[in-house]
């Protein structure tokens, strides 16, 4: 059965979403791993710095406190330091490619990279579906994110209390958003 040209365009529009979602959720893992560094109170960068695990790249950023969501603007292992090559990057297929492990020391990624990185493609996915409206859908996306990213780092007072804020703003940009849209 052949497929019309309006299936096909929903179709294409919810891979759209899906890989929307794939690249948000890779943001979203630098989001979580970065932040609580970037905003760490004095005690737990002393106790990253002395502590063997921690790779001297981390440390060079955690003692000059340049570790930003842009900075470093490549993604590296916090275990050897080693910065990812773009084919490193590809969100879900190169977790799955290197089995979870850093090509270079062989430590364990975590799978939380991985899930983060599905089930936003799979949300992103369907909220085009469902929605079927761009603006709504990047709404409830972006929402879906920075709720996930909360939801991550909650127990980091000094990061907490900065993504209130931020999460206050993004409720505001929303309210108007409805408004403007709907007017």
């Amino acid at each position: 059965m052949p497929v019309r040209a309006g299936e096909f365009v929903e179709y294409f529009e919810a891979g759209i979403w899906t890989w929307l979602g794939l690249v948000t959720g890779s943001f979203v893992n630098v989001c979580i791993d970065r932040l609580p560094l970037q905003f760490a109170d004095k005690e737990h960068r002393s106790s990253l710095l002395n502590s063997s695990e921690t790779s001297l790249l981390l440390k060079k950023h955690i003692r000059d406190q340049s570790l930003t969501l842009i900075n470093p603007a490549r993604s590296f292992c916090f275990s050897c330091g080693h910065q990812l090559c773009w084919f490193e990057n590809i969100p879900v297929l190169s977790y799955i490619i290197s089995k979870g492990r850093c090509r270079i020391c062989s430590s364990a990624l975590g799978s939380r990279i991985f899930w983060t990185e599905t089930i936003h493609g799979l949300c992103y996915g369907i909220f085009g579906w469902i929605l079927q409206n761009w603006i709504w859908s990047l709404f409830v996306s972006i929402n879906f994110s920075f709720f996930w990213i909360l939801a991550y780092c909650r127990s980091y007072q000094h990061v907490r209390i900065k993504l209130y804020y931020a999460g206050g703003v993004l409720m505001a940009l929303n309210f108007m958003g409805y408004f403007f849209i709907r007017g």
